[in-house]
């Protein structure tokens, strides 16, 4: 027979001062175009990702509250 799977698929927005979970881009509004980036904001070859602990420490606040 078949067996059901069901996924659940969950987005959430935290209070940090940086827009990305995976750098550490300032939000400051105001400055001249293009000055607020880094490499893995860009997307650019070799520049691999890494998960803030802060933001971690947060997400896992909120699982455990769920």
């Amino acid at each position: 027979m078949f067996e059901v799977v069901i996924g659940l698929e969950v987005h959430t927005q935290l209070n940090t001062k940086t827009r990305n979970y995976f750098c550490s881009c300032s939000t400051s509004f105001g400055d001249e175009a293009n000055t607020h980036v880094c490499p893995t904001c860009l997307a650019l070859h070799g520049a691999l990702p890494a998960a803030k602990q802060r933001g971690c420490q947060k997400g896992d606040q909120l699982l455990a509250q769920l």
